[in-house]
């Protein structure tokens, strides 16, 4: 399966990955699933002609110009959700579009949508409401002044002991978790997760453009194959770097990737992929990016396991007001099913993004507004 090389304009990527006319159809066709082993992505065109894209493209561009730096919370009390910012604090991803401090209930309506739920069943082997707990939600979206880009990475820890972190905690690890003997048994075990995704489909997550888009940048086929040299200098923490892990200095940080593919979407599109794949997301201030991401789990039935501190990238969910949002009552068992996995924990690092910490800390009292908030922003005023 190739990939296009020409493109209709100027752009940064030396390649493109279009939507086929193959990958038409419903739910998990044979040519889609063969497209998403071999690429590690495919183009779906179910939501093409759905009347939400239209009411989606709108509420996106509401919630993006409510948290531009300029306006605070004025607009909306961002502190209610979790706001990716730049350095200039411009928003290129919002959690928490859903918490009805946002005010746009078009988000979860869509999520518990007809249109979504033949679309999962399609793909997850027939999976009904009364299977799920709560997925993904979130909007990608792009810095209005300056261009922006991700460092290249996978999603998911391909080092140590191959276990995911929430993301307050970092990386602790040390050179000895980034040993080349320590990565090849992690990727033994990412190589099994990569082949359930496909054949067992027990979760889909969509990243539906809402207008054309073309940011998210890939290289192909690297969720199936061990990372060359060049790309371990590319992957590789610069402190790992500095405390002597082995790697061969080869990328001068901006130069593109061998095999750089951008994926391109038109709106309504949607884009499934295996994350695991090495890629990057960029955007730049004349090419809007509207694209939502949304997806849903199968449960796999009560956790005899303790409850664990959120991911700060998530604690926004564990609001009640979030589960009566809701629009259905099997949204709101599959809250329930979320929920009785983790809590809130006890740190602004915990809870906040670092833009909101900062306005804490300043003294406003936002977000949860319990003692924990009440208490850092009052130290700001003695």
């Amino acid at each position: 399966m190739s990939v296009s090389t020409a493109a209709e304009a100027p752009y940064r990527a030396p390649a493109f990955i279009d939507f086929k006319p193959e990958w038409s159809g419903k739910g998990a066709t044979q040519a889609r699933l063969d497209a998403l082993r071999e690429l590690s992505v495919v183009i779906v065109d179910d939501f093409v002609d759905s009347e939400w894209i239209p009411i989606l493209r709108e509420a996106g561009r509401r919630v993006t110009e409510a948290c531009r730096p300029e306006n605070a919370y004025d607009i909306l009390d961002v502190s209610k959700g979790y706001v990716h910012r730049t350095e200039q604090n411009e928003p290129w991803a919002i959690r928490g579009i859903v918490h009805p401090a946002f005010n746009e209930p078009s988000f979860a309506q869509f999520h518990g949508s007809d249109e979504m739920l033949n679309f999962l069943s399609g793909w997850c082997d027939g999976l009904q409401p009364e299977d799920l707990t709560l997925g993904t939600l979130l909007l990608w979206c792009n810095n209005a002044k300056h261009e922006h880009a991700l460092g290249w990475h996978r999603d998911t820890t391909w080092w140590g002991s191959g276990e995911s972190r929430n993301s307050q905690e970092g990386r602790p690890d040390g050179p000895e978790a980034y040993s080349e003997e320590a990565e090849r048994a992690v990727w033994e075990k990412i190589q099994e997760r990569n082949n359930k995704q496909v054949d067992e489909r027990n979760s889909v997550g969509l990243f539906l453009a809402l207008v054309d888009d073309e940011c998210h940048e890939i290289i192909p086929r690297s969720h199936s194959r061990w990372r060359t040299p060049f790309e371990h200098d590319v992957l590789l923490p610069q402190r790992m770097k500095e405390a002597g892990v082995p790697h061969t200095p080869s990328w001068d940080g901006e130069s593109p990737l061998p095999g750089q593919t951008a994926v391109r979407l038109k709106a309504g599109q949607a884009l499934i992929r295996i994350g695991t794949n090495i890629h990057t997301g960029h955007t730049v201030p004349e090419r809007e990016r509207n694209t939502l991401v949304m997806g849903w789990s199968k449960w796999g039935g009560p956790s005899e396991d303790e409850p664990k501190t959120c991911d700060a990238r998530t604690a926004w969910q564990l609001d009640p007001a979030v589960r009566e949002a809701m629009p259905h009552e099997w949204m709101k068992t599959a809250w329930d099913r979320w929920a009785a996995t983790t809590k809130l924990g006890d740190t602004l690092e915990d809870r906040y993004a670092a833009w909101d910490i900062e306005h804490i800390k300043a003294g406003q009292v936002l977000g949860w507004r319990s003692s924990l908030e009440r208490e850092a922003a009052a130290q700001a005023q003695s």
